[in-house]
């Protein structure tokens, strides 16, 4: 985050997985999880299915926003 917002990016989106199960295959959470996300700051703004949310922080000046 800090390297996109230096470069001017005001907002980052992501599409993380969200599961209830204990694992799941790499390959398909190649994109990481909800969890993690929500704990770096992310909000879910839209949810095209169960399992994929769209996740975006916007990111200001003290880059903790």
């Amino acid at each position: 985050m800090d390297w996109a917002h230096s470069r001017g990016a005001t907002i980052i989106e992501g599409y993380p997985i969200d599961t209830p199960r204990q694992k799941y295959p790499s390959v398909y959470a190649w994109t990481g999880f909800v969890g993690t996300f929500r704990q770096a700051g992310f909000a879910e703004v839209a949810r095209r299915s169960d399992t994929r949310p769209i996740m975006r922080k916007v990111l200001g000046d003290d880059r903790e926003n």
